[in-house]
């Protein structure tokens, strides 16, 4: 038994450290990235006012857009990085257990940073911009559908119906795996939910 916890517990910190590994190195790229735009910036900045090459007005303005919508997607990045490893944290043993098993059918980006994940109940989607979570009970229906007009690996679009009527779309790699396991998950914990699964 003693044996059993502890490889649960090593299998919680085995997750986190492979999702802070992503993190870092994705952020280190990212800022490496944003410091060499801002100093191209700034030397633009140097040879205009020592120069007074007034050409040099519109890239300028555009450069600096550029640097600021990086900026701001760092920021994003970091909040989205930080919601994986919140969310991890609060995985029972039994719920860490079925998060590695689950990413050995994961294409290899989302092996540690998958879609969704299920916990407590809930699942919890996750983009950059925002990780939105739903208790399975206020959930009326989920949809899977095949979604082909995108090149990468997230072909299933999966629609969430709450029971306020309102929708909310995410796109996931469609594997059959991950779709049973929500499905799964979904009628265990709310017997009346609807499940449309068109990628079948």
């Amino acid at each position: 038994m003693e044996n059993y916890l502890i490889k649960l517990l090593k299998m919680k910190e085995l997750i986190l450290k492979k999702i802070i590994f992503r993190k870092r190195l994705s952020l280190s790229i990212f800022i490496t990235c944003i410091i060499l735009m801002w100093a191209g910036l700034l030397v633009l900045l140097y040879y205009q006012f020592n120069d007074n090459i007034n050409s040099l007005n519109f890239t300028l303005f555009l450069i600096f857009f550029v640097c600021v919508l990086f900026s701001t997607m760092g920021i994003y990045m970091s909040k989205f990085f930080k919601a994986y490893i919140t969310t991890v944290n609060k995985l029972s043993d039994k719920e860490a257990s079925i998060f590695v098993e689950q990413g050995r059918s994961r294409p290899f980006a989302e092996q540690w940073l998958p879609s969704f994940i299920i916990f407590q109940h809930k699942v919890k989607f996750f983009k950059l911009l925002n990780q939105p979570e739903y208790q399975f009970s206020e959930i009326k229906s989920i949809q899977f559908k095949r979604f082909n007009f995108t090149k990468s690996r997230q072909d299933c679009r999966i629609t969430i119906q709450l029971f306020d009527g309102r929708k909310h779309h995410y796109n996931v790699n469609g594997n059959l795996n991950q779709r049973t396991y929500l499905k799964n998950e979904a009628m265990t914990y709310n017997r009346d939910i609807i499940i449309d699964d068109r990628c079948a």
